[in-house]
């Protein structure tokens, strides 16, 4: 399985998924077709129910993208990502050491769902 370098960067970079359409205004097309996703049942409104939805299947579908490239960085199968391997995402080993969280010198699968995780909740408000 060939690794999609871009879609790990946008998983880690926890931009969201992209509109289907591009019509003259781009952002506008994204905010109207995230809304008409999250809008479940088409009542024209979005409830905390119908949001907390959408987010819990984005975080998944972004989880099972880090998980794949996990999988796929990992060319020895030794359930972690060595300086070396991670050379195949630029992005991956720019960051290396801030994602080694615990400091020995590999990333584990852990790390990198962390670090998915933080990247979708740096811009959360504050409590």
């Amino acid at each position: 399985m060939h690794m999609n370098k871009t879609a790990l960067l946008i998983a880690l970079c926890a931009a969201p998924l992209l509109a289907q359409a591009a019509p003259a205004d781009p952002k506008q097309a994204y905010i109207d077709s995230t809304f008409t996703a999250m809008d479940s049942n088409k009542d024209g409104r979005v409830d905390k129910g119908e949001f907390a939805t959408y987010q819990q299947a984005r975080f998944s579908k972004q989880a099972d993208s880090i998980d794949a490239a996990f999988a796929a960085m990992d060319k020895n199968k030794d359930g972690k990502i060595s300086k070396e391997e991670a050379t195949v995402v630029p992005e991956i080993a720019k960051y290396f050491t801030g994602l080694d969280t615990d400091g020995d010198g590999y990333l584990s699968l852990k790390e990198m769902q962390q670090a998915m995780v933080a990247a979708q909740t740096a811009d959360a408000p504050g409590k």
